[in-house]
C-alpha cells in the first residue's frame, strides 16, 4: 500500500469518526509528514516554508525556516523559497489577460539555475496553490512537477503538508489534485 493509499484511507475513515478520532488521524498525518517518504524531510520543510510565507504566519515562518536550516537548507534555498512565494502572490487570476504571460514568466523562473531543483520548485508552488485554493495553479504546478521528473507520490506528499498548514480549506482541494494527477503531464 502506497503513502497515497494510506492517506486516502485515513481521510475516508475520518468521515465516519467524531472530532477526537479526526484529531488522532491528523496527528498521524503530522507524524507521517515529518518522516522521509517519497520526498526528503528537507524538501518537505521547504514546501511547508512556502506555505507559511504565503499565509504570512510569523511563527510558522520561523519554525519552518529553522527546521529547513537544521536539515541542511542553505540561505540561498530559503531565499529561493521566498522568491517562489512572491512570484505566486503576483499571479493574476486564470481568466485574466495576463495569465498566459504570467505562466510564461513562471516557466522561465523555474528553469533558471538555482539551489533548488525544478520539480521541488513546482512542489513548493503546488503547496502554495493548495492553501490558496487556486485550481489553475494546482493543475499548472502538478503538471509541471510531473514534467520535471516528480513522481505521483512526491506530488501527493504535498497534500498532508497543506492539510497541516491550512486544515479544512486544503481538504476541499483534493479533487483538483487528484484530477491533475490523473491527467498526467501536459502534452503542449
Amino acid at each position: 500500500m502506497t503513502d497515497q493509499d494510506n492517506f486516502i484511507a485515513s481521510l475516508t475513515k475520518a468521515r465516519t469518526y467524531g472530532l477526537d478520532e479526526f484529531l488522532e488521524i491528523i496527528g498521524e498525518i503530522a507524524q507521517q509528514s515529518s518522516r522521509k517518504g517519497a520526498l526528503e524531510r528537507k524538501e518537505k520543510e521547504l514546501v511547508t516554508l512556502g506555505m507559511a510565507l504565503t499565509k504570512d504566519c510569523s511563527r510558522c515562518i520561523g519554525i519552518h525556516t529553522k527546521s529547513a536550516s537544521d536539515l541542511g537548507a542553505t540561505q540561498q534555498e530559503i531565499t529561493q523559497v521566498q522568491k517562489i512565494a512572491l512570484f505566486l502572490n503576483a499571479s493574476p487570476a486564470g481568466s485574466s489577460p495576463l495569465w498566459r504571460s504570467w505562466q510564461d514568466s513562471w516557466r522561465d523562473f523555474v528553469m533558471i539555475h538555482g539551489p533548488i531543483d525544478h520539480f521541488t520548485r513546482e512542489l513548493i508552488a503546488l503547496g502554495i496553490a493548495l492553501i490558496r485554493q487556486n485550481r489553475e495553479h494546482i493543475f499548472l504546478h502538478t503538471q509541471a512537477a510531473l514534467e520535471h521528473g516528480a513522481s505521483n507520490n512526491q506530488v501527493f506528499e504535498v497534500l498532508p503538508l497543506a492539510l497541516l498548514m491550512d486544515g479544512a480549506p486544503a481538504i476541499s482541494q483534493i479533487p483538483h489534485l487528484m484530477e491533475a494527477l490523473e491527467n498526467g503531464p501536459r502534452k503542449d
